[in-house]
């Protein structure tokens, strides 16, 4: 009896476990396990690391799941830049805590200069090489050069703009390079200039096309010893052409679609100028929309297009004198819609430039696209003289009518001085003055008119505008 009752007990003892084990199968066996926080090596700040409040040093080991914290502080002048981690954490594994930090605080530093003087500013107030500025700060570097050297370029800039402005992303030495100059025997005179050079198009063909016309422009301004000279419908294709042929002259000009100048990659027709290298000094240049917003792309209500005048404050070498030089293209349309829009685009260029220039002796050339009868000419005459006007039966040259538009446009072609001639358009084949060399008549003196009509061997001319040369001397 006694051996059944420890059976009995074995048994009831057996039976229990199994009952619990059973019972207890579909539950998972919890094990927790520690992992290593390692925190790798920090340059330019540092790095703490807690958990629960409590600091977790490199190398401590920490129960799985834990919530760890990572606090990062940068230096003076550096920010953070990367973490490998969330923050906080939940720790699943060993694991090593990596974080960078950068500069966000950067100087500038000028590289000597000869040849010229370079000058950097923040928001109009010069700045000190060495000065400290946050990551990201818009710099403007203006650079002049002197009677005997060419500003050619620099590091921070494309082009060779007298003012242009860089991002500092990185501590920056501003490096800039100067051509010496040999000055030639210099005129009295000058021979200011426009010539619209009509635009590069696969529509124009043979002679017409610019490929094949392109000598032709370039001798006509080269036979004229053409000191200054706006020019009108350059595009992107033809810009290069004017800076390989014409070594010594400087091409300004920006696009009017956005803005940029030509070497940056201005797009859409360019309204531009060249002037000589080797006789001035350029001192500012820039230019502005004829619109309601005339420092951002625009174009005034009605225009077909986004118009702008380009313009250059130049010094003479070796001589006092300083002046601006203005170029435009106004709106073509013939209709009267057209005519308003010119009149608008006229009053703002009369607001705009005085802002520029002030009281200092002014040329205003440009294709207006307008005869002299339209308001736009009307305001711009009575502010600065015409020089085909001025010149009266001095006027040189104009186009002459061939037999078929002598018989379409008789009253057109008895005008004197016609500077547009038809032969390239299907629409607009009038001839007609719409080309004009413009000037501040009490600081400078008159000389000489000529609108040149020697079509250089093309019986459709270099360009459908003939080239209006002036020759200018300063009181």
């Amino acid at each position: 009896m006694k051996n059944f009752k420890s059976y009995f007990l074995i048994l009831l003892t057996c039976m229990s476990i199994f009952c619990f084990v059973s019972c207890q199968k579909n539950e998972p066996i919890v094990t927790k396990y520690k992992y290593v926080v390692n925190i790798a090596p920090v340059e330019n700040g540092s790095v703490n690391v807690s958990c629960d409040g409590q600091v977790v040093l490199n190398g401590d080991s920490l129960m799985e799941g834990s919530s760890v914290l990572v606090t990062a502080v940068p230096n003076e002048n550096y920010e953070l830049t990367s973490m490998n981690v969330s923050n906080p954490f939940a720790l699943s594994k060993d694991t090593t805590i990596r974080v960078v930090f950068s500069k966000n605080s950067f100087s500038f530093s000028v590289a000597p200069v000869e040849g010229g003087i370079v000058k950097v500013s923040y928001r109009g107030t010069e700045c000190q090489p060495g000065s400290i500025f946050s990551k990201g700060t818009y710099l403007t570097v203006e650079v002049l050069a002197d009677d005997n050297h060419y500003f050619t370029g620099s590091n921070i800039a494309k082009g060779t703009g007298v003012r242009d402005s860089f991002k500092l992303v990185s501590d920056t030495i501003i490096r800039t390079t100067f051509e010496t100059i040999t000055i030639p025997s210099q005129s009295a005179y000058h021979n200011v200039c426009n010539y619209n050079i009509r635009l590069y198009t696969t529509d124009d063909k043979d002679t017409k096309f610019w490929t094949n016309r392109k000598d032709k422009v370039f001798e006509m301004i080269l036979n004229h010893d053409m000191d200054l000279c706006g020019l009108e419908e350059m595009t992107l294709n033809q810009s290069p052409d004017f800076i390989s042929n014409l070594s010594d002259y400087e091409y300004v000009g920006y696009g009017r679609d956005n803005g940029k100048e030509n070497s940056a990659g201005g797009t859409g027709e360019q309204t531009g100028l060249i002037y000589k290298k080797t006789r001035y000094v350029k001192q500012d240049q820039g230019r502005f929309f004829l619109s309601n917003t005339p420092q951002k792309p625009s174009k005034i209500s009605g225009a077909s297009f986004n118009r702008m005048v380009t313009w250059v404050k130049l010094k003479e070498r070796n001589t006092d004198n300083v002046f601006y030089f203005f170029a435009t293209h106004f709106d073509h349309p013939t209709t009267q819609q057209g005519i308003n829009t010119r009149s608008a685009e006229a009053d703002i260029a009369l607001v705009q430039v005085p802002m520029i220039a002030g009281d200092s002796p002014l040329f205003f050339v440009g294709d207006f696209n307008c005869e002299p009868t339209e308001p736009a000419y009307l305001k711009l005459s009575a502010k600065w003289n015409d020089s085909f006007v001025e010149i009266g039966d001095g006027a040189e040259g104009g186009y002459v009518c061939n037999e078929q538009q002598q018989t379409s446009y008789p009253e057109a072609c008895s005008e004197i001085g016609n500077t547009y001639t038809g032969l390239y358009s299907t629409s607009d084949k009038e001839p007609k003055r719409i080309d004009y060399v413009l000037y501040t008549a009490t600081i400078v003196d008159l000389l000489n008119y000529i609108a040149d009509n020697d079509n250089l061997g093309l019986v459709t001319y270099p360009s459908d505008h003939l080239p209006v040369i002036t020759k200018m001397e300063f009181k």
